[in-house]
């Protein structure tokens, strides 16, 4: 089935596609349309006939101009939705109230959840305290895999799925909510089941033991980013004081540890929005990175590599793997910064140095583009990115389904046979739902845009194409200035980064500062039209 938008052509019904590599307009009879009309969105079965695609509406998902609509065909598109077939719902139902059975019990250990503010499922908790001059840190993760049973209902929808999708204001979860915000998420003052990474490390941040087993546990205090920050810059107070300032500090160390190896940073910015109590955004602001973000993911990072050292000594599992960029891609990389200013000579060893000293994220964009993605693989080649020998997913099984394979390896539970298959099926949804959520993106920020026609924003040249210039906003939304819009004849240089006129000796590189005024936007076609005001 084919998300789509209804529109009149004529006296006829076309679906126009949306989300999908399929753009041909489907010709849909009015018999055909279940009272479907024109605006709507609606999922299409197609099919083809004398060389043009025929079909059917199978559902009316709803008004176009709503965003909630648009959500639920996005979710669509990749074939999940917020709701879960009768019999998974039934089978997380029936598991709900296990026992816990026996455990570690670590109730009386100071723990505390930090998440953002509009956080529904806790997968990690952490306890940590200074000990014989170095540190001991706990670091508990649900434990998914007490409720969800190998081949059960559950399970192969958590597979089929393989991680939850997260769409301004809502979210397709990977479990149902009875486990995955209810039972398995780490409320604060609820006794939960656990499985807990200790790790005893030096006050350098180097790791002298660790083992990890199943645990029971309760969350002292639900902390938030927002929080935890304005606790370490000195404003405000929180609960579990102690316990933070010790996190935070050991954090500082292993990130220092981390730059000294080679850790690849890059600048990035993610929207985060404000939706009103009907799940409509009302705005968005772009969220950078902040000490309490890394705290947690530097803790995160610590238990991942533990668990992966383990798994490599002990049994196979599914790694998260991340491959160093091929020669070629780096000799194009060095082309790409040479066309806009920068002279350096981009290897495996220096990519992280050269991230480090490149001021705009739209040139981090460049050095994001000359990598590999991150894949999920039975074997264990390394992760390039965070300068890694070993590197698995072990801390979010609520949302992931590779961290409940590898709770599973290191518990000694059973794996599926065919492993290899289920590593490349589970990077194939990642990447799917990446695509999701990057897509819900785009279209929101330039819904939010709908009554600014006309207005004038500062933006950044992120990338340079024959027919114009993408330009990202400061409201995060990027547009397009096309070519048509530019004085006389422009070109694309052989660099793919700069777009030259020769007549006027001028150019726009990757990078440029730019004030442009938005001519025209159409978020459901991920479409917003600009021009150049001024350079800045």
């Amino acid at each position: 089935m084919l998300p789509a938008v209804l529109v009149r052509r004529g006296k006829y019904s076309v679906a126009d596609p949306l989300f999908v590599e399929e753009r041909r307009p489907i010709l849909v009879a009015r018999k055909l349309r279940r009272g479907a009309e024109a605006g709507d969105l609606v999922l299409v079965r197609a099919r083809e006939r004398k060389g043009s695609l025929r079909g059917e509406v199978v559902r009316v998902i709803g008004p176009s101009s709503d965003p909630r609509n648009v959500y639920e065909a996005l979710f669509a598109s990749i074939g999940v939705s917020r709701s879960f077939p009768r019999r998974v719902e039934g089978e997380a139902e029936s598991v709900a109230g296990r026992s816990f059975g026996e455990r570690r019990d670590l109730r009386h250990l100071p723990t505390v959840t930090i998440d953002g503010e509009d956080a529904k499922d806790f997968d990690d908790a952490i306890s940590v305290r200074r000990e014989d001059g170095g540190y001991r840190l706990w670091v508990h993760i649900a434990d998914v895999t007490h409720y969800v049973d190998p081949g059960g209902a559950l399970d192969r929808q958590a597979l089929y799925r393989g991680n939850s999708v997260y769409l301004p204001g809502t979210v397709a979860p990977m479990l149902p909510a009875r486990l995955s915000t209810d039972v398995c998420s780490l409320r604060p003052h609820a006794d939960r089941a656990a499985v807990t990474a200790e790790i005893s490390l030096s006050g350098d941040g180097e790791v002298l033991g660790f083992r990890v087993y199943r645990s029971l546990i309760s969350s002292d205090a639900r902390l938030t980013y927002e929080a935890v920050d304005g606790f370490l810059e000195g404003r405000g107070e929180i609960e579990q004081p102690e316990l933070v300032r010790t996190a935070y500090e050991l954090s500082r160390r292993l990130k220092t540890n981390a730059a000294v190896r080679g850790k690849l940073e890059l600048e990035s910015r993610e929207p985060e929005y404000e939706v009103d109590e009907e799940g409509v955004p009302v705005a968005a602001s772009m969220r950078s990175s902040t000490p309490a973000r890394e705290l947690i993911e530097e803790l995160m990072i610590l238990a991942n590599v533990c668990v992966a050292r383990e798994l490599r000594r002990k049994r196979g599992a599914v790694f998260r793997v991340h491959e160093r960029p091929s020669p070629e891609d780096l000799e194009l990389l060095a082309g790409r910064l040479a066309a806009v200013g920068v002279r350096v000579e981009p290897t495996p060893e220096n990519l992280g140095t050269i991230a480090r000293m490149l001021k705009s994220r739209a040139l981090g964009y460049l050095v994001l583009r000359s990598i590999p993605r991150a894949l999920y693989s039975p074997g264990n080649v390394g992760h390039y990115g965070l300068a890694l020998e070993d590197y698995t997913h072990f801390t979010s099984p609520i949302r992931r389904y590779a961290d409940v394979l590898v709770h599973r390896a290191i518990l000694g539970d059973e794996l599926p046979e065919n492993l290899p298959e289920v590593a490349e099926h589970i990077s194939e949804r990642e990447w799917r739902s990446m695509i999701c959520e990057r897509t819900a993106d785009e279209y929101t920020l330039m819904w939010l845009m709908r009554d600014r026609v006309g207005e004038c924003f500062e933006g950044t040249v992120v990338s340079t194409t024959s027919f114009g210039l993408f330009v990202e906003m400061e409201t995060g939304a990027t547009g397009l200035v096309h070519v048509s819009k530019l004085p006389g004849w422009w070109e694309l240089e052989p660099s793919g980064v700069v777009l030259s006129n020769d007549e006027i000796g001028a150019s726009y590189r990757v990078g440029d500062r730019v004030l442009v005024q938005l001519l025209d936007v159409r978020p459901l076609h991920l479409r917003a039209e600009l021009r150049v005001v001024k350079r800045l």
